[in-house]
Parts: structure tokens; sequence; C-alpha cells
């Protein structure tokens, strides 16, 4: 796998066939530093809805996700299921998707950092929150894990399949 590579919008629209530009709300792709993401995650302005793109295998798949802040009364630490950053407070939201069962309907879901800035948490750049539980794991390993943790999001979200 490995960093991505430059996008496009047209790129990112050909993953995500049944979506307009519009109802994807695209990211300004012009600012992006694509030698230190892993995938490009970012939320639509609504708050509610998630979108993803990562390579796998060199082929673009992606995500459409649903994401549920964590809106109780009292904060918890909650580390984040794909780059293992530990919050002590509301820094990590709830994505889900929904996924074809044996049983009809079903979602799955991680909690992960809320911004989906995994990549930046992994090497140290986005300082704000700092992690409550600092790692001494070196960066490689970090983006191995972090490539395998969505990998395996997706491989049960039947996107790889």
């Amino acid at each position: 796998m490995g960093p991505v590579e430059a996008l496009t919008i047209n790129d990112i629209k050909g993953v995500f066939r049944q979506s307009s530009g519009a109802e994807l709300a695209l990211p300004d792709l012009a600012p992006i530093d694509w030698g230190i993401l892993d995938y490009l995650g970012w939320i639509h302005p609504s708050g509610t809805t998630a979108f993803m793109v990562m390579p796998v295998s060199g082929e673009l798949r992606s995500l459409r996700l649903r994401r549920s802040l964590n809106t109780s009364a009292r904060p918890r630490t909650r580390m984040c299921s794909w780059c293992h950053h530990v919050y002590r407070s509301r820094g990590t939201a709830l994505f889900s998707v929904y996924v074809a069962g044996s049983d009809g309907r079903r979602s799955i879901g991680n909690h992960i950092c809320r911004n989906l800035d995994c990549s930046l948490r992994i090497r140290n750049l986005a300082s704000d929150p700092p992690t409550y539980l600092p790692e001494t794991l070196h960066i490689a390993a970090k983006i191995r894990r972090l490539e395998n943790s969505v990998v395996t999001f997706m491989s049960r979200a039947n996107v790889l399949a």
C-alpha cells in the first residue's frame, strides 16, 4: 500500500458512482499533502456522513460512513480503532456502515478519530489534543497497523469483495 497518490475530483467521483459531486461535498484537493495520507477522508457539512477513499491492491476503494458523535453528558476516554490515538474526551466518533448480512441488513462500526485525521495522528502532525497514552512504536509499524485496520474494516463492510 503506502501513501495515497494525488487524486483528482474525477478519481473520487469514479469510486462513488451513485453519488453526485454536490452530495459528496468534495473537499478542496489543492492544499492536501498527499505524501502523508494513508487514506483520504472527509466529513460532509451535515456532520452525519463521512467519506473515505484508499488504494487497496492498486485499486481505489471507498466507503460512505454514518458518523455519530459522542454526546453523552460525561466525556469518556476512548481510543481510535484505526490509529490507536487515545482521547480523554470527545475525540472519537462512531463511524458505521450498513452491510448485507445473512439475516437481512446489519450495521458495523468503529470508534475512529472524529475528523478522520488518523494519518496525521500517527505521524505526530496533529497535536491537539495530545494522546493520553503515547506510544514508542516506530512510524512504519504505526502505518502498517493503520492500513491493516482500514483494510479489515473495508473487508468486513464487503467493499473488497
